[in-house]
């Protein structure tokens, strides 16, 4: 089966994880091809069998080029569609998913979209109403969360669950460093800033003996950077970093300190390291992922007080931190990359 994947890059993201761990699986047994938007590398690692096509690039200099820019690229996409001669077409995040609806008119092959945020992510007017008037012409939707099925269901006739797969298996590492990690974006709505205002309100005996890192970029680390100085907050900013199962093998403690998510990577990933998870309790629900005091604790959306607290009491109670982490690892078989895929062919097939 040929299965064509459309996404507007392939950064760091946690939706671009997603896809590629999707298509690294379903490429040992069908063809794969990957249309994507922009002509910058895959920061994840694709399988040499994986084919990958980048649309032309076009000038944005002015109003008009923006505007012509945007009707070369509809007709380039149409084009990159139908040369693929794809079974299926599945598109990744809301503006991508619009473009292929658009695009696709007139092709009989099916098309799937993903959702990977929460359907209140989108802001802009204009985005959401051209999602709510093009979203019922796919042929099947996929989201994270329940609320978000609810919710899109009033006016997508087929909406289904998928989560996300993970690749990583449950760590053999017992070896711990008193590390704590914040991974993410560094923008407003992954809140980083909270992360450092908290461990700045950490006693400072516990402050000395534990190592504070943030992996990830964006366009806040100056601003961040100059936030951990004025606070006195030893941070070490790791930038983008490849290899995430080794940081993950030294963390005890891992943050997750967003306003909005869908289903983010970093708390599923992290559940096979045997780490500690704090997060938020962000729109679309936390509850999700992590059941309070039993596998992880929740607290309140921008409350750098209330993680400071939970910070102290994991890094002062070891049992307590090792009980919350080996409870988190009953949750990893439901991230099982073979178990997703057989879910997503189930869906292909259908729909075939």
């Amino acid at each position: 089966m040929k299965i064509a994947f459309i996404i507007a890059s392939l950064g760091s993201g946690g939706a671009e994880r997603v896809l590629v761990s999707l298509a690294n699986e379903l490429c040992k047994e069908h063809s794969i091809k990957i249309i994507k938007f922009d002509d910058k590398p895959s920061f994840y690692e694709l399988k040499s069998s994986i084919s990958l096509y980048e649309l032309p690039q076009f000038c944005y200099k002015n109003l008009y080029h923006k505007i012509m820019s945007r009707f070369k690229k509809y007709f380039a996409l149409r084009k990159a569609l139908k040369q693929s001669k794809a079974d299926i077409f599945i598109s990744f995040l809301d503006t991508t998913n619009i473009a292929c609806i658009v695009a696709k008119i007139g092709l009989k092959s099916p098309l799937i979209i993903s959702e990977h945020s929460t359907q209140s992510y989108l802001k802009a007017k204009i985005w959401r109403f051209l999602r709510r008037i093009s979203y019922p012409y796919c042929s099947a939707l996929t989201v994270l969360s329940k609320q978000d099925k609810a919710y899109y269901e009033r006016f997508v006739k087929r909406v289904e669950i998928l989560l996300n797969p993970c690749h990583f298996s449950p760590s053999k590492a017992n070896k711990k460093e008193n590390l704590v990690l914040f991974v993410g974006r560094l923008d407003s709505n992954k809140n980083p800033s909270m992360f450092i205002r908290a461990i700045s309100l950490l006693d400072e005996n516990l402050r000395v003996n534990y190592s504070f890192c943030i992996a990830g970029d964006g366009e806040l680390r100056k601003k961040l950077e100059t936030q951990a100085l004025n606070l006195g907050v030893k941070i070490e900013f790791l930038g983008r970093v490849k290899d995430m199962k080794a940081l993950y093998e030294r963390a005890k403690i891992l943050c997750l300190c967003s306003f909005i998510e869908g289903l983010p990577t970093v708390l599923i990933e992290s559940l096979f390291f045997k780490i500690a998870r704090i997060s938020t309790d962000y729109i679309n629900s936390a509850k999700d992922l992590i059941d309070d005091e039993k596998d992880g604790f929740l607290v309140a959306v921008d409350d750098s007080q209330g993680l400071a607290k939970k910070l102290e009491l994991l890094m002062k109670d070891e049992n307590l931190r090792q009980k919350l982490a080996q409870n988190a690892l009953k949750r990893c078989e439901d991230f099982n990359p073979e178990k997703i895929k057989k879910q997503w062919l189930e869906l292909i097939k259908e729909l075939k």
